[in-house]
């Protein structure tokens, strides 16, 4: 898999997705959470990110899937290598990791609501 593949397919998932490139590396966040970043740890790989309970199932996957080394080797961030990577997996891993941002950016929305100003909008 290039990574313009997985570039493609971290897009394709739906809309508000946003790309903000950081050195580099590509971030790409869904509700103001990160759920991929292509380039990191360095070019040729990428970070998923999904719920640490579902870590084991996104190893399983691919033999091109590793845990992160160090502290946040059971956080639920999962390396790709991506040259030995097979799209359908990418896919399948893309789609959990954007899940489990779009949840926790949503709960996130909820513990912050209720404490501010309302919004406003009128048609004219």
């Amino acid at each position: 898999m290039s990574p313009d593949e997985f570039s493609a397919l971290a897009m394709d998932l739906g809309p508000g997705i946003q790309v903000r490139a950081i050195l580099d590396t590509t971030l790409y966040r869904i509700g103001g959470k990160a759920f991929a970043t292509l380039g990191w740890p360095a070019s040729g790989w990428a970070v998923v990110k999904v719920s640490p309970a579902r870590q084991a199932w996104a190893l399983s996957l691919s033999d091109a899937a590793a845990p992160e080394p160090g502290r946040r080797r059971n956080a639920g961030i999962v390396l790709l290598r991506l040259a030995t990577m097979e799209a359908d997996a990418a896919a399948e891993l893309l789609a959990e990791a954007w899940s489990f941002a779009h949840r926790a950016g949503l709960a996130r929305g909820r513990a912050g609501a209720g404490g501010g100003q309302a919004l406003v909008t009128s048609a004219l």
